[in-house]
């Protein structure tokens, strides 16, 4: 079970990362667009975090 949660927060947060990354690339001013990069490579990092998490139970 732990697992599933697991890949779902991956998913949840890749598909967050990307829906930021594309508000970036249509943002019409440079304020909204680099907080939209900010967002998405915050939503990135904890997707990586939790893909590592994920990892290391599927190892044990």
């Amino acid at each position: 079970m732990v697992v599933a949660e697991l890949q779902t927060k991956v998913e949840k947060y890749e598909s967050r990362a990307s829906r930021c990354e594309a508000q970036a690339r249509e943002a019409t001013d440079k304020a909204q667009q680099t907080f939209y990069e900010v967002l998405a490579g915050y939503y990135t990092s904890l997707a990586t975090d939790f893909r590592k998490i994920l990892e290391k139970r599927l190892v044990a």
